[in-house]
């Protein structure tokens, strides 16, 4: 009796001992992946403040806000989240002799931006060779003198972006870096951007603050960079265009025409009378009048839009002494408020439904943090399955943490295409979330498919293991099944994709215990039962079971067998003889 109460003693001690290691062991799992996902964040950011600025811009250049590149004076503001946010911009603080424009600065206008979400690269101001301000248009064998602020100097790898490729500064003094650039003969613009890379190995976006356009005059000085076209409801409730504005920069010739055309198609309609020529605002301006008047167009005028409904694309070519300076385009929506709207909205059949389905693949199975080795080429296949062309708004790719999409890399149906206008790059906690959003929805035709590709790199940031990629498409329609809408896709990081190892290639797979709570709740259950063995008439019968088991008694012999030989072949001696029995 004697001896069964020490063994239950001792295996309450032991059951205690084994309980507390468990405890450590989840204290410390916690702990890790609390360390883990901290060190992953690097420097939290402050969501208790946001930022806002504005921008001036010169009518020489553009006409109106929309793109920040064109703009110059950047100036920001920080307040609370629950506080608005105001910039202030004013030309008229600017001296004239520091500005290379001849515009009145009294004619700039400033224009907000609500939430700028990256500002570590705070400003950057562009000057010509006579130290002068430039507001986005240069003459040709003008210099830039670029000067970039970042709010610290502990960032590496400063560089300039120009017309997407890398350049060292010429010089970096603490959080300041300056470049001189001289444009390339025959170019027509230079797109300058500042960066550099942060304490994660990621790339700054500085794709507001410090992201310039400069217009470099031609021969004919100009350079078509926007259109706008005002609308007007009629007494027959039908809609028209009251106004065309076209932002051309500065003309100095008068043989001036203008080509419309448009989308749903019409006739082809070429302006070459009646339009205003604004050389201070830097635009060409039909009115109405001058647009229903068939006597200014070679043939019909835009009359022929008179019973159109919906949406259109209108396009236009700018001709100055027959040579085509550029093109732009808008979209205009006409109604016909005559027509009554349905009393209620009828529900979508199936057959009406979008029936997108969407998958996904990557070229490379494992890539490496080597340069050359380090990028993965997605793939996203688009596929309707209607019997009707159907409409895609948007697509979304999350790429995985750590890894960063390759600036103009997109390529569409095999054509490739240029990120302006097309990809938002957001940036979602430590992850990138890439968004292609045309601007008008891309049609697909029946049983049709389109195709998109894209490259993304691995920073040292990037977990060695499965990486998922997840992408998702947004559909104009109301959608048959969502769940066609969004795949996944993996791909290796490792250290040598030769030879990876098993943790490197196997797919994580959701446990119970990556949950917080469980984790708690584990160690609770953990706890209870160490004190009902302690302490409870219960746990000691329990421990007796344990002691009487098999189980118990193989693992007292095999303990036997190590620390003590002696004691292991005198039970195994008694074993055999109790057995002969």
């Amino acid at each position: 009796m004697e001896t069964q109460d020490r063994k239950t003693k001792n295996t309450i001690k032991i059951l205690t001992i084994v309980g507390i290691v468990l405890i450590l062991a989840l204290i410390a799992a916690i702990v890790y992946f609390f360390v883990l996902k901290d060190d992953d964040r690097g420097e939290e950011e402050d969501l208790s403040k946001k930022t806002c600025g504005c921008y001036l811009i010169d009518h020489a250049v553009i006409n109106a806000c929309g793109d920040p590149r064109r703009g110059f004076s950047f100036n920001l503001n920080t307040v609370n989240v629950d506080q608005m946010c105001q910039a202030k911009c004013d030309g008229n603080e600017i001296d004239d002799n520091l500005l290379n424009t001849t515009t009145p600065k009294d004619t700039f206008e400033s224009c907000p931006l609500s939430n700028i979400s990256d500002t570590r690269c705070e400003t950057m101001i562009l000057k010509d060779q006579n130290d002068k301000i430039i507001t986005g248009k240069i003459k040709p064998g003008d210099e830039i003198n670029a000067v970039a602020t970042f709010d610290k100097s502990t960032y590496t790898n400063y560089i300039f972006v120009i017309n997407s490729e890398d350049t060292l500064p010429d010089s970096v003094v603490e959080n300041v870096i300056t470049k001189k650039i001289t444009p390339a003969q025959g170019k027509d613009s230079i797109d300058i951007k500042a960066t550099a890379t942060d304490a994660r190995g990621e790339t700054i976006d500085s794709g507001i603050t410090c992201r310039r356009i400069v217009d470099i005059e031609g021969a004919t000085g100009s350079a078509v960079t926007n259109m706008t076209a005002l609308t007007e409801q009629q007494p027959d409730g039908k809609t028209k265009i009251s106004r065309i504005s076209i932002s051309v920069g500065q003309i100095n010739s008068s043989n001036i025409k203008i080509r419309f055309t448009f989308e749903p198609e019409f006739t082809t309609l070429e302006v070459v009378d009646g339009i205003t020529v604004d050389s201070l605002k830097g635009t060409l301006e039909l009115s109405k009048l001058e647009l229903y008047e068939p006597s200014n167009f070679t043939e019909e005028s835009f009359n022929v839009l008179n019973n159109h409904l919906g949406s259109l694309k209108i396009m236009a070519e700018v001709f100055v002494n027959e040579n085509m300076i550029g093109q732009t385009e808008t979209t205009v929506t006409f109604s016909d408020s005559a027509t009554p709207p349905p009393t209620e909205e009828e529900p979508i059949a199936d057959e009406d439904k979008s029936q997108f389905t969407v998958t996904k693949a990557v070229e490379q199975s494992c890539i490496e943090r080597v340069d050359g080795m380090d990028s993965a080429t997605y793939t996203i296949t688009v596929n309707n399955g209607k019997t009707t062309p159907d409409s895609l708004t948007s697509i979304k790719d999350k790429l995985p943490l750590g890894f960063v999409y390759i600036v103009n890399s997109s390529i569409l149906n095999g054509t490739a295409t240029p990120d302006s206008g097309l990809v938002t790059v957001n940036q979602i906690g430590d992850s990138q979330e890439i968004v292609w959003q045309p601007t008008t929805p891309w049609s697909i035709a029946a049983g049709g498919t389109m195709t998109l590709l894209f490259e993304a790199k691995a920073t040292p940031t990037a977990i060695t293991g499965q990486n998922l990629n997840e992408v998702i498409l947004n559909p104009v329609e109301i959608p048959l099944d969502p769940s066609t809408l969004r795949t996944q896709v993996y791909v290796v990081v490792a250290q040598d994709c030769e030879n990876p190892t098993e943790e490197e290639t196997e797919i994580p797979q959701t446990g119970i215990f990556d949950n917080f709570i469980t984790r708690i709740l584990l160690g609770v259950f953990l706890l209870g039962i160490g004190w009902i063995v302690y302490t409870r008439p219960a746990g000691n019968i329990l421990s007796e079971n344990i002691l009487k088991s098999k189980i118990y008694d193989e693992y007292e012999l095999t303990k036997y067998k190590i620390i003590n030989p002696k004691k292991y072949f005198e039970e195994k001696i008694l074993r055999k003889k109790s057995k002969g029995r």
